[in-house]
């Protein structure tokens, strides 16, 4: 399967719910011309022995093609020129890095993860149609993201999505980490990240959801915001996998993190070194829903749960 295909699924792109609940699809670039060819449907349903984990977090968590679309556009309107070298921190599988090198000739991927066999997963599976010179402009490194090395320098944008720098529970790591995403950035760089808000964020529940594969076949995706600590602000949180056919997934992702407010990561960003740390909060439509479009504010409604981008320069 291409990561075209991945992308086809149209999912929400993080794990918690978008703004109001809904799952909106982003703006779609005007320039896309990507396209997936009609599959026929499998004989039977998705069950948990037939299908990997990592094809039902894809679906299910990421959309590649909405996260490039807002970060090519926002690095084209902070630089003035187009995003041609990007780095993808806590990667996994890289599939906005894989989807990133199919965009453009000259784009070059760079995907950091602590996990060697998930980034072998990723090459196996998302860039075997890649021609041998995509394959040249994936490079995906089994590093620390804290120290990625030489090859992770000079980069025009470093993005950590899905909240993966939650891990970094201490004040003093994070401040570490973004001091050294600052000096792998080339001097006009910029940092992405987004970040889940709401007073939500610290409650104990599971949120279950339906997804369908790009193939059409349903399966029940469900986020365990298990455990919470209201002294360190320490979340356990896992994603489980329920079928329509057979037993469930149960604990296919774990996560332990810190839940970091918007106003504590700007204020790290700022003392990292960067000049300006911005919000983008989701739009609405006419009925008050969330259209997938993001712009910066510097206020914004007390929702429940939303998901937000940050960007850091300068």
């Amino acid at each position: 399967m291409t990561v075209a295909a991945v992308s086809s699924a149209r999912t929400t792109k993080s794990q918690p719910s978008r703004k109001a609940a809904q799952q909106v699809e982003a703006k779609p670039s005007a320039k896309r011309k990507s396209s997936v060819a009609k599959r026929s449907r499998p004989a039977g349903p998705i069950t948990r022995d037939n299908t990997d984990k990592l094809w039902l977090y894809i679906w299910s968590v990421q959309c590649p093609e909405a996260e490039i679309d807002f970060v090519t556009d926002r690095f084209k309107k902070l630089t003035g020129r187009p995003l041609r070298r990007l780095r993808e921190d806590f990667c996994g599988a890289a599939a906005t890095s894989a989807y990133f090198v199919q965009q453009h000739a000259e784009n070059v991927a760079i995907g950091v993860d602590l996990h060697k066999p998930t980034l072998a997963w990723g090459l196996k599976n998302l860039a075997k149609d890649f021609t041998p010179e995509q394959r040249e402009r994936l490079v995906l490194l089994n590093k620390n993201v804290l120290d990625p090395g030489p090859q992770a320098q000079g980069v025009d944008a470093v993005l950590a999505m899905n909240f993966s720098y939650w891990i970094f529970q201490e004040r003093e790591t994070m401040l570490r980490y973004f001091r050294s995403v600052k000096q792998s950035l080339k001097p006009d760089g910029v940092f992405f990240m987004d970040i889940h808000g709401g007073y939500e964020t610290t409650k104990e529940q599971e949120e279950p959801r339906w997804i369908k594969s790009p193939d059409g076949r349903r399966f029940r995706y469900i986020w365990d915001q298990n455990k919470f600590n209201p002294v360190t602000s320490e979340t356990e949180c896992f994603i489980h996998f329920e079928f329509e056919k057979g037993p469930a997934m149960r604990k296919a992702f774990s996560y332990t993190w810190r839940v970091w407010t918007v106003r504590e990561i700007r204020e790290l960003l700022l003392e990292a070194g960067f000049k300006h740390a911005t919000f983008y909060g989701e739009n609405e439509d006419e009925k008050g829903k969330g259209n997938g479009i993001y712009t910066p504010k510097t206020r914004y409604d007390a929702d429940a749960s939303f998901i937000a981008y940050l960007s850091a320069h300068g």
